[in-house]
């Protein structure tokens, strides 16, 4: 309802994205089949995909720069 334009797209947001769509055929294709393996691969790249959120930001990064330039 009340969105914040100002705020950037998440970190890797590329990454996930890609990440979920594999892992989306991945599972369909698991289903299909009725191969746990397959499920079981798609369910891990749905986890790498959220455990790249808990990645640290880069130093040198210019995200955090304009971030913290925002909020002067």
């Amino acid at each position: 309802m009340f969105l914040d334009r100002q705020r950037r797209a998440g970190r890797y947001l590329e990454w996930k994205v890609r990440l979920f769509s594999v892992a989306a055929i991945l599972a369909l294709a698991g289903i299909y089949t009725d191969s746990r393996w397959i499920t079981g691969v798609a369910i891990a790249l749905l986890l790498a995909g959220f455990l790249l959120r808990f990645l640290p930001v880069d130093a040198g990064s210019g995200e955090d720069a304009d971030e913290d330039a925002r909020e002067e």
